[in-house]
């Protein structure tokens, strides 16, 4: 037998007919055949997908990580119109509405998930081992850390203690994901990934943002008057670590970040709304250091292990590190904007739009913060603006997602590419040699 593919002729038997037909490779556009050759000399056994190409299978083979970017932009718009400075009651109602949006997407995406490792089980290692699915990981705690800021801030007042204590399990379990993928999927990066200055995208902070995130939603559960002090504490340093752990990993990135951007330049126009990730570390990490002031200045008065005058030096320090660090957003924000400007608006749509919310979403919502503890109507017309195009980006998004969904282009075609021959799946194609069928031996 050859020893690759450029020697043999790669064909798909049909039953019962026993005709050959060629495979085409225009038929998989994310294909590398590449990396079929290198399979088959690594002596992996890699599959060409039929059966799975069409109806809700292919829906839900095609269903990465990257979805619960869809809850996080979801879940940070129904935050902003809760929060927003010049709301009224009315605003309320698109908050609830939305709300229970999210709910309902992250639900729905988190079974597809679980049916999609069911499944076909080979493709969780895959992911895992791919160098950009698995940074997208991230994007399920922060999912999960909306519905948490959400309940705390529409639940807890309306239902009481019990509402309260649904929030802060769920929190936990927000806060232990968010460090483990943070952790592991660096460690992946590092250790197993292949990645390149001029491959470098700004997913890469994704792992690293969920444990801000988890910060900055744990400083609101904190705040809850239904935990015992006790609680609040140990909530609040937990708090305190997590953004520790993700503000710091996320400015190693941003700087290994802009210094491909230096080299490389600005990224390809597929991926250009990408750079608005650059603010995620940014923006919530202002925004969660404030969050865990704010908690500090509540919860310290109740314990004698600290003076209480330490709560308020928290309080003010979380203050004044968030305005910093708010201000190194602004540069980012540039860079973002004049990158999408660049291109005069003319890049196709694709999942990575929901890129954009989010991370301008904790711009805003540290904005926000902000404009009520400084008493500043600067910060509140920004925050209003910022709320303003937020919306409107999350309405145009939802809409072509809906319509990318029922259409089909939301979720391309299983490729050859979802068994790299590094994640450990074991299935079989059968290879046609000098007109007779043959099964490919390691």
């Amino acid at each position: 037998m050859p020893n690759s593919l450029s020697e043999t002729t790669l064909a798909v038997t049909q039953p019962p007919s026993g005709v050959l037909t060629p495979v085409n490779p225009s038929e998989f556009p994310d294909a590398q055949f590449g990396d079929l050759e290198k399979g088959l000399s690594d002596k992996t056994e890699i599959d060409l997908p039929r059966q799975d190409d069409h109806g809700w299978r292919r829906i839900v083979r095609g269903f990465t990580p990257s979805m619960f970017s869809i809850t996080m932009g979801t879940g940070v718009v129904a935050i902003l119109l809760h929060q927003m400075p010049y709301n009224s009651s009315w605003t309320n109602y698109p908050c609830y509405i939305v709300f229970g949006l999210n709910v309902l997407i992250f639900v729905s995406a988190l079974l597809i998930s679980i049916l999609r490792y069911t499944l076909w089980p080979e493709l969780w290692p895959a992911m895992i081992n791919h160098p950009t699915h698995s940074l997208f990981l991230g994007c399920f705690p922060m999912g999960l850390g909306t519905i948490v800021n959400l309940i705390v801030l529409v639940c807890v007042p309306a239902w009481g203690p019990r509402a309260a204590t649904m929030a802060w399990a769920l929190w936990w379990i927000d806060a232990a994901l968010a460090v483990t993928i943070c952790c592991s999927v660096a460690f992946l990066m590092i250790s197993v990934h292949e990645v390149s200055p001029e491959k470098l995208t700004a997913a890469c902070l994704l792992p690293a943002v969920s444990c801000v995130v988890a910060a900055s939603t744990g400083g609101q559960v904190a705040q809850m008057e239904a935990l015992e002090a006790h609680e609040a504490l140990w909530t609040l340093l937990t708090c305190y670590c997590c953004w520790a752990i993700g503000f710091f990993v996320g400015l190693m990135i941003l700087c290994i970040y802009f210094y491909r951007l230096l080299l490389f330049k600005l990224p390809s126009q597929e991926v250009v709304v990408s750079v608005f990730l650059s603010l995620g570390p940014l923006g919530q990490g202002s925004f969660g250091i404030m969050q865990c002031g704010k908690a500090a200045k509540m919860v310290f008065p109740r314990l004698t292990i600290l003076p209480s005058e330490a709560g308020t030096i928290l309080y003010v320090m979380g203050i004044i590190m968030g305005l910093i660090i708010w201000a190194m957003a602004i540069p980012w924000m540039c860079f973002a904007v004049g990158s999408v400007l660049r291109l005069k608006m003319r890049f196709p749509f694709n999942i990575g739009w929901w890129a954009f919310l989010y991370p301008v979403g904790g711009v805003a919502s540290a904005t926000i913060t902000l404009g009520a503890e400084l008493e500043s109507a600067f910060f509140r017309v920004v925050a209003e603006v910022l709320t303003a195009i937020i919306v409107l980006v999350w309405v145009i998004c939802f809409a072509r997602t809906i319509r990318g969904a029922f259409s089909g282009e939301l979720f391309p075609k299983p490729g050859v590419c979802e068994l790299r021959p590094d994640s450990g799946a074991k299935v079989r194609i059968p290879v046609v040699q000098c007109g007779r069928t043959t099964k490919a031996r390691y």
